[in-house]
């Protein structure tokens, strides 16, 4: 996955990488993180973060998309393996000033049916989750082969999108991310590694592309 996954944008538009320093790789409580982020096609913030635990008895691969400049719903998928489990959660979320079609996401999402369905944790933000929107369980290549149709999909959406006023969609996008780092498991995690204030700034400025 990962870097395969990252050329899908790289083939709709310009990757440009930026400076993670110094959350390039972190670690701590048995786990190592490594992060990349980029600017995508002056409209989005994408970043891709993989984290190995347990001498690689645990995998997690994630990667976000956090539109700024077209009205499109934040988009992340995270695959993780755990003592040969594997789960995959694609998620669209609303942080949109108007709403778009999804349908051909949602299609995707029907045709994979079949596989099992995971079962997430109540969660605040889950009245912002989207049609799309999925957790499964099951065979590596089907669920590798879901997670790009699906990443696919997104990035045609991209052609019609339409521009919208940044500093509306930043809000959007803020406040998506600062209920994660309000209320959110993973920050937790993160913070306690690196610390809150410099957690508050891997998160506002290379996950998610919303400001310092």
């Amino acid at each position: 996955m990962n870097t395969s996954f990252l050329a899908l944008f790289a083939n709709k538009g310009t990757l440009v990488p930026k400076d993670v320093t110094p959350f390039q790789s972190f670690s701590g409580k048995g786990m190592t993180f490594r992060l990349e982020s980029f600017d995508w096609n002056g409209s989005a913030c994408v970043a891709h973060l993989t984290m190995r635990a347990f001498c690689g008895l645990m995998k997690m691969d994630t990667l976000i998309c956090t539109p700024y400049a077209k009205d499109m719903p934040l988009f992340s998928y995270d695959y993780i393996c755990a003592l040969g489990r594997r789960t995959m959660m694609v998620e669209a979320y609303d942080t949109m000033v108007q709403p778009i079609d999804l349908s051909t996401m949602t299609a995707i999402k029907a045709r994979y049916a079949d596989l099992k369905d995971k079962p997430t944790k109540p969660a605040w933000f889950d009245s912002l989750k989207l049609a799309p929107t999925l957790c499964k369980t099951g065979d590596k290549t089907r669920l590798e082969t879901m997670a790009r149709e699906m990443t696919e999909a997104y990035l045609a959406l991209f052609e019609t999108a339409k521009e919208t006023e940044p500093d509306a969609k930043q809000a959007k996008n803020s406040a998506y991310v600062e209920g994660l780092i309000k209320d959110g498991p993973t920050f937790r995690v993160v913070s306690k590694m690196v610390g809150v204030e410099p957690a508050k700034t891997l998160f506002r400025k290379f996950l998610f592309g919303t400001g310092d």
